[in-house]
């Protein structure tokens, strides 16, 4: 079983788009957290001491922002 993927994305990110098309591309399901309509989701994304916006936690990777390489290597795709 693959890796739980949560985003956590706001409200006219372009990069937070980026991330969403990527992983719907190639068949990733995921869960979003927009941290602009969620408080909780927002503090969750400060406590790992991420402030910008996208973040993709994939297992145990922490992905600031819309990194193709790292993506790929988190999902094991290279």
């Amino acid at each position: 079983m693959a890796d739980e993927i949560v985003i956590y994305s706001g409200i006219h990110c372009a990069p937070c788009d980026a991330v969403k098309h990527f992983l719907h591309e190639r068949g990733f399901e995921y869960t979003e957290k927009n941290v602009n309509k969620d408080k909780v989701a927002r503090q969750e994304m400060r406590d790992m001491g991420m402030l910008s916006i996208p973040v993709t936690i994939i297992g145990e990777h922490k992905i600031q922002g819309f990194d193709q390489t790292a993506l790929e290597t988190a999902l094991g795709l290279k």
